[in-house]
């Protein structure tokens, strides 16, 4: 899936690998080109199992060779480990969360990324993210992060503060249809960022089993590891993908 994106620059250029390969795929759409996503995301936790639970819409499209404009709402889509999102099925707290992402390719390997995000109405919590996309790929096996700041431009005192997320994938693609990979990262608002600081951990696997479909699930804990760690809390995201030209 495209949420796997990469941290060294080797070659230049917006080549596009083939639909098969998981892990090497251009970080942006090609024009014409249209990919929706739905995650559903529940709790795991013992005692508020599915609570909260979700179903979120993401979609992108491909504007120009080098630009892509998406509608997004997952969790995924921001690096986020949550199911607490807008299409509530049970036990949800925020009542919005959504936003739109825009990525400009400069190079096949580093795409500068910026999201304007409403993360909640009651109270408003409107943001932006800036950052890149980065990806790293060798055969079959990939390195990628997606490190952005988040800047709250309202309520900052009410939840909205100024973060900083850095994930880390790492993944590989065994067979031309199958990728497995774990995830690891960084999470905290800028003022706590010393003692207040999130370690994300968790292992995912995706299918392509046939042209357009493309199915990822990812079992993972927001925070694992660090001062904040919380090894109750986890988090299981199914999102199926289709991916398409449509001009």
């Amino acid at each position: 899936m495209r949420a796997l994106v990469a941290v060294m620059l080797l070659t230049s250029g917006i080549a596009r690998a083939d639909s098969n390969d998981l892990v090497g795929r251009a970080l942006v759409l090609g024009r014409g080109e249209l990919e929706a996503h739905l995650t559903v995301a529940m709790n795991l936790r013992s005692g508020r199992f599915a609570e909260p639970a979700s179903i979120s819409p993401d979609v992108w499209f491909g504007v120009t060779p080098k630009l892509t404009v998406g509608l997004v709402h997952s969790a995924r889509s921001v690096d986020e480990i949550a199911a607490d999102r807008p299409v509530c099925v049970n036990g949800c707290d925020a009542d919005y969360a959504g936003g739109i992402d825009v990525r400009y390719g400069v190079h096949r390997l580093v795409t500068p990324r910026a999201r304007v995000l409403l993360r909640d109405v009651d109270p408003v919590k409107p943001a932006i993210t800036l950052g890149a996309l980065a990806r790293w790929t060798r055969g079959r096996f990939a390195i990628a992060s997606d490190p952005y700041v988040r800047l709250g431009l309202a309520n900052r005192e009410r939840g909205n503060r100024a973060a900083l997320v850095v994930p880390v994938f790492l993944a590989v693609q065994p067979t031309c249809k199958w990728m497995l990979g774990v995830r690891a990262g960084y999470d905290s608002s800028l003022a706590v960022a010393r003692d207040g600081w999130r370690g994300p951990v968790g292992w995912f696997a995706g299918v392509h089993p046939i042209e357009p479909l493309e199915v990822v699930v990812e079992y993972a804990y927001r925070s694992l590891i660090g001062p904040q760690h919380e090894y109750r809390e986890r988090i299981l995201m199914i999102t199926v993908g289709w991916h398409q030209r449509i001009r």
